[in-house]
């Protein structure tokens, strides 16, 4: 019996850590695209990094939409630091890589 109601704790905190973790995601989009636009010496490829740089946003405006609609709120400051990120690393495309802005 024990070991059941251990399991079936522990279920919840694993499910808390991945919605957790979710709200961090971006800042792997947002280091991917500053490698494609460090290693890339073209056009094309900045382009590229201002894409992945985009898709960054997704997974962050997704859990926005979640957020509102499930009234769960983050309990680590993981959404501040997605969008702090966001915003510092699209500062740091636009210094570096503003001539192969895709739009």
């Amino acid at each position: 019996m024990e070991q059941e109601t251990e399991s079936s704790e522990s279920l919840p905190s694993k499910s808390n850590e991945m919605y957790e973790s979710l709200w961090a995601s971006p800042s792997l989009f947002t280091f991917a695209s500053v490698v494609v636009g460090v290693l890339t010496d073209s056009d094309r490829g900045h382009e590229m990094a201002w894409w992945v740089y985009f898709a960054g946003w997704v997974p962050l405006l997704l859990m926005g939409v979640f957020w509102l609609v499930s009234g769960r709120k983050p309990a680590k400051p993981a959404a501040q630091i997605g969008v702090g990120v966001l915003v510092l690393f699209g500062v740091v495309q636009g210094v570096f890589n503003s001539g192969g802005w895709p739009l």
